[in-house]
């Protein structure tokens, strides 16, 4: 074999490879669908950006269109994992069931859903009474509450139906019925917690709920108490730690299945539960329940650990396609 062959030869076998390569990484074993919760996503989409810096050849794609869009999604076969601020309901499991889906439910994290105003609202507490009362309509004007506000009709905000968290609140507060927009004196529904939280930071006599992690200087967390006696509590990470604030959940991630060793979902899920992933968690602003370290920096992270076992093949065949070419230049020299 000539100079000439020996090089052709290679080039095939490097270009060949590459293309395995390709194929192997674009394919299903290698790209995970994470979908579902608005609330998890901060703790998804930073744990994501980890799991792929860490696993070169791993894709993974976040949403947050809420969870039950993500609980349908998997059950549908579109997602591979759901994240949810709820645990899934009757429905849904019977639908997973007639499908041969078999919802595994993983805790995460804890949250605390906060209450919150217009940071010039002169409101710093609510009981859960008035609260309800807000929501059903029974208060619509904040004046009722003996405040005064630049603009006295009260502004009910809420996350839509997709949403957990609303699924959630609704619960808690109103029996499990919906918001009647026709009893409240302004409403809206928003399917993102960040364009819930905009609109109060913007209009003065506007009232909202989220998870912990979305609250910040633009808004202000109200003190809640469950019964008029009690002493109202603020929304921290210590306040939803030791359970005196009277309003929090566990959040999860959902599989079909419980994975096994060698699925790239329980690479995640452990990720997920490492020091590391639980540090994320605490990062967004929520609460870990597992171990984790304080002082997080997800801009200067630990060293990355082997999370996926093994390569993806293309990362092996064109080093081994160049020492190939390198020997048979070698023997023909």
């Amino acid at each position: 074999m000539n100079k000439r062959q020996i090089i052709l030869n290679t080039i095939s076998i490097a270009f060949l490879a590459m293309i395995i390569s390709s194929s192997v990484i674009g394919s299903k074993e290698n790209t995970l669908v994470i979908q579902g919760s608005n609330t998890v996503f901060p703790i998804a989409n930073l744990a994501a950006a980890r799991f792929q810096e860490c696993n070169p050849g791993i894709t993974v794609t976040v949403g947050g269109e809420g969870s039950g869009a993500g609980i349908a999604d998997l059950i549908d076969g579109k997602a591979d994992v759901a994240t949810a601020s709820r645990f899934p309901k009757q429905s849904e499991i019977d639908e997973a069931n007639n499908t041969d889906v078999e919802l595994i439910v993983h805790t995460i994290a804890k949250d605390g859903i906060a209450i919150i105003v217009n940071p010039n609202n002169p409101l710093s507490e609510l009981s859960f009474e008035q609260i309800s009362k807000i929501y059903n309509g029974t208060y619509t004007h904040w004046s009722n509450l003996n405040l005064t506000v630049a603009v006295d009709p009260i502004r009910v905000l809420e996350r839509d139906e997709s949403s957990g968290t609303h699924d959630y609140f609704n619960e808690e507060f109103l029996n499990g019925e919906e918001v009647n927009p026709n009893t409240v004196s302004d409403y809206a529904q928003y399917q993102s917690t960040s364009q819930l939280f905009a609109d109060v930071a913007e209009n003065v006599n506007a009232i909202g709920y989220g998870g912990l992690a979305y609250v910040d200087e633009t808004v202000k967390a109200v003190a809640v108490k469950k019964e008029e006696g009690d002493t109202a509590v603020t929304p921290t990470i210590a306040t939803v730690s030791d359970a005196s604030y009277p309003i929090s959940r566990p959040l999860y991630m959902i599989t079909n299945g419980e994975p096994e060793e060698g699925d790239l979902r329980k690479y995640w899920l452990d990720f997920i539960l490492s020091v590391e992933g639980q540090s994320i968690v605490l990062y967004v602003g929520y609460i870990p329940i597992g171990n984790y370290l304080e002082n997080y920096d997800p801009t200067n992270p630990p060293e990355c650990k082997v999370i996926v076992e093994g390569t993806p093949f293309g990362f092996i065949t064109v080093p081994i396609s160049i020492a190939i070419f390198a020997l048979a230049l070698r023997r023909r020299n």
